[in-house]
């Protein structure tokens, strides 16, 4: 059983312990996913929170029977898709866009949505302080030194865990998907 497995039965018994699980699990890669697809950091922020406020609310998961992370991915996928459409809008420059659907660098094919969900999957798999320093690098855009700073170590430990970090995404992953990472 894997662990969105086992969240999705927690949610039966202590529905509270279950959505923190499950945000800790998933926030930081669905941040990461959402920036990646809207370019927007606060947009991401403000999009991934939204939709665990929806999840909490709509209490969708106490009866969910499925792939955990294909749902909650695909939902945030959507909601960035529809945050840039509503973008669009707001700035009323649609006649500089192809045709609604015609987004040539928003539109993901499916075999590209699931090597990012892969990639994300694979990031997720990192140890805890690795993803900490491997995110904080690539997501916030930190130097070694301002994260060494951050987290109370030297800068040596943050090289290490990077370094550490990048060995296994790439033992992990397909070297495509692994050159995907380095255009993070």
């Amino acid at each position: 059983m894997n662990s969105s497995e086992s969240i999705l039965d927690l949610f039966k018994k202590d529905e509270n312990r279950a959505f923190q699980l499950l945000f800790n699990r998933y926030y930081d890669n669905l941040l990461l996913y959402c920036y990646h697809i809207s370019g927007n950091l606060e947009a991401a922020e403000d999009i991934v929170q939204d939709c665990f406020i929806n999840l909490w609310n709509s209490k969708r998961l106490v009866s969910f029977t499925g792939d955990l992370d294909r749902f909650i991915f695909k939902m945030i996928k959507n909601r960035s898709l529809l945050f840039l459409k509503e973008q669009k809008t707001r700035n009323n420059i649609q006649h500089e866009f192809p045709q609604e659907n015609e987004f040539p660098y928003y539109e993901f094919s499916e075999e590209f949505s699931e090597e990012i969900e892969l990639l994300y999957k694979t990031i997720d798999q990192l140890p805890e302080k690795c993803r900490k320093v491997f995110l904080l690098a690539c997501l916030n855009d930190k130097t070694y030194q301002e994260i060494a700073d951050e987290q109370g170590t030297s800068i040596n430990t943050v090289k290490t865990q990077m370094k550490a970090a990048l060995k296994f995404l790439r033992e992990n992953l397909q070297s495509k998907n692994f050159l995907s990472i380095l255009f993070f």
